[in-house]
């Protein structure tokens, strides 16, 4: 499988997560594999420890 290519750097602090599902802002779930995708990618911020 192919290495994904974001096209930008990843922030600082942050770090990216893949999920099979997204739902969108008027309710409806859409599910990666309807658009051949293993999974979402998503920026999330990196919690600090302490």
């Amino acid at each position: 499988m192919k290495q994904l290519d974001f096209g930008f750097p990843i922030p600082e602090g942050h770090e990216i997560i893949f999920r099979a599902s997204i739902t969108l802002k008027n309710g409806k779930v859409i599910f990666a594999k309807q658009y051949g995708l293993r999974g979402f990618p998503i920026l999330v911020p990196v919690a600090k420890a302490g």
